[in-house]
């Protein structure tokens, strides 16, 4: 924000006051909606499986009520205890006894269209049912089903048996039943005599569910206390979630008005159980067919928020476009002042703040204008002085140690070497004198470094040695004049000095990266680590705009080599000292090459 213009930042700010409370209304009212129609699909899931929870139990509690007769027929009773014995060892039964069989299950079953069969079956397993004599069999080994076996191991409870294909039905009849069936036991004596068994049609179910209005992509099932189904409504195109179900084995952990994840689609699970019949009546309803309404609701806010923000943004643009244009015109003239036209006007004037913006800018640039040749130019030709006359300090210092030293050989060794020194200080002269410029090769400064070095060794008989380490890549950039003789006089004159074997300096210059690194070291005395961190923040407080007076008798000090530096790179240069005690000491030059290279022609 603090970067931005001003016609963004207005355009930003009318639009969040249009969009922010448009937002929030439309957020709570979609959230709200979709709620309350997730509540109201939820209860009416309920009232669903409950209603068919209660034609459930209807049906049921009357099979149940079936199954129940035959333990009041004390003649049924008797004809199957005449077939008593292991289950399948039976083969048949007294026609008599087939036909009152038969006339008692028809009468059962009469004007029951759901129901598929009513059967007694003896322990023997003689089969009497109401069904066609050629469409079942007259004698069945129950052990043979799997359904069968449970049966027999219960006490008498009336039992639902899920969906599985008898048996004792011809080969033709591949229909699936759901049975509610019973173990028959003399009432006296509690012995068992056989079994009832009624198959209902599983069509019966489905035609419970036929006359209630469920959504088309719900699925709704019918399961028992153990979880097994007994029927379920696949919506049209859809699949079984309850082999999904059963996969993640969720189905008993479920609660009523859980979300529940299926095969990548998200359902709410609704569950009704019935504790007459323990059946459950489960619905699962997409959450996407839930939410059709919310969706629709949020659609239409999107759009209504759209053409909100289409207009919001249309009146911003206008507002701030007239509100902003003269600070763009102030910009735009101040940007051609930073390019050095001080003859910028801002022209009309109106009489708002802007107005008093626009004739603070013009006078500001008249004062700018008259004072530009006094103080800018002025002060341009004073830095140009202030550098002349750092570097005219250099010449009469040096010009004196030399003849010093020439008039020290002369009265110590009487050798006539003496023109040999004379010789040498003529070049270091030219060299001084001989170009007006501030910059010069660094090829050049290492040949007047080296007339000099010449001298000294001649001073100390040979005993100073200097060791040159020069990139040849190096050798042709530039630096300012005079620079590395301080450096190198300083190490004579202050590290070396006080040594009568004389001692090694090493002067290296190599490019790193974009700088250049010039170092001047020696082995002399040098100085403790307090000594230099306090000689480095002096040399990095320096100024650029003082000048600096010659630091004492070992020649132009660091301190005006450093100011040299500054004046001429600014914060591209720098120069900097490392040492300890006894170990001599290392000043180090850094100028940025492309700072220099911009100064090539200065």
């Amino acid at each position: 924000m603090n970067e931005s213009k001003m016609r963004t930042r207005l355009l930003l700010l009318f639009t969040i006051l249009i969009l922010l409370p448009l937002a929030l209304q439309g957020i709570v009212t979609y959230h709200h909606f979709s709620a309350t129609m997730n509540d109201k699909t939820e209860q009416y899931t309920i009232d669903i499986a409950g209603q068919v929870n209660a034609n459930l139990d209807r049906l049921l509690k009357e099979l149940e009520r079936l199954s129940l007769m035959p333990l009041y027929d004390e003649q049924l009773l008797s004809i199957l205890a005449k077939y008593n014995g292991a289950m399948g060892t039976g083969t048949w039964a007294l026609s008599e006894d087939y036909l009152k069989m038969k006339l008692y299950t028809s009468a059962q079953a009469y004007d029951r269209p759901e129901i598929r069969g009513i059967h007694l079956l003896s322990n023997s397993g003689i089969l009497f049912s109401n069904v066609d004599a050629l469409a079942i069999d007259s004698a069945w080994d129950g052990n043979r089903d799997a359904w069968f076996r449970t049966l027999a191991g219960t006490d008498g409870a009336w039992q639902i048996i899920p969906p599985h294909r008898p048996s004792y039905y011809s080969r033709a009849d591949a229909s699936t039943y759901i049975s509610v069936a019973r173990v028959i036991r003399e009432p006296k004596s509690l012995e068992r005599l056989g079994y009832c068994i009624i198959d209902v049609k599983v069509d019966a179910l489905a035609g419970i569910l036929a006359n209630l209005k469920v959504e088309n992509a719900a699925s709704l099932m019918i399961v028992d206390e153990r979880q097994r189904l007994l029927y379920e409504r696949v919506p049209d195109g859809g699949a079984s979630v309850y082999e999904a179900l059963t996969r993640q084995e969720r189905l008993s952990v479920l609660a009523s008005g859980q979300r529940e994840r299926l095969e990548g689609e998200d359902y709410l699970f609704v569950r009704h159980h019935s504790p007459h019949t323990g059946l459950s009546v489960i619905g699962l309803t997409p959450l996407d067919v839930i939410q059709k309404e919310s969706r629709t609701l949020m659609i239409f806010t999107l759009w209504l928020a759209m053409i909100c923000i289409g207009l919001a943004i249309a009146l911003a643009v206008v507002v701030s476009y007239r509100v902003t244009q003269p600070l763009i015109q102030l910009k735009s003239k101040m940007s051609g002042v930073e390019q050095g036209d001080f003859s910028k006007r801002i022209s009309p004037l109106s009489n708002d703040e802007f107005g008093q913006l626009g004739r603070g800018f013009n006078r500001m640039m008249d004062e700018l204008n008259r004072l530009f040749h006094e103080v800018f130019v002025l002060g341009l030709r004073e830095k140009e002085a202030e550098l002349s006359a750092l570097q005219s300090q250099i010449n009469p210092h040096f010009i004196y140690n030399t003849l010093e030293s020439i008039n020290m050989m002369a009265v110590q060794q009487q050798h006539r070497a003496v023109s040999d020194m004379v010789s040498a200080l003529g070049k270091l002269l030219r060299y001084t004198i001989g170009k007006a410029g501030r910059l010069a090769v660094l090829r050049e400064e290492i040949d007047f470094v080296d007339s000099y070095v010449r001298i000294q060794q001649m001073r100390y008989g040979g005993k100073l040695q200097v060791i040159y380490d020069i990139e040849p890549q190096v050798e042709e950039l530039r630096l300012p004049k005079l620079t590395l003789q301080p450096l190198v006089e300083n190490a004579i004159y202050h590290g070396l000095g006080g040594r009568e074997d004389g001692g090694m300096i090493w002067i290296s210059a190599l490019r790193f990266e974009q700088e250049l690194l010039i170092t001047v070291r020696d082995n002399g005395t040098g100085m403790d680590e307090a000594e230099i961190e306090a000689l480095n923040r002096t040399l990095d407080s320096l100024p650029s705009s003082v000048s600096l007076q010659s630091s004492g008798e070992g020649g132009m000090g660091l301190a005006n080599i450093s100011q040299r530096i500054k004046l001429q790179y600014g914060d591209s240069g720098s120069v900097s000292v490392d040492g300890s005690p006894g170990q001599g000491l290392a000043v180090t030059i850094t100028i940025s090459i492309a700072e220099e290279g911009e100064r090539q022609d200065v």
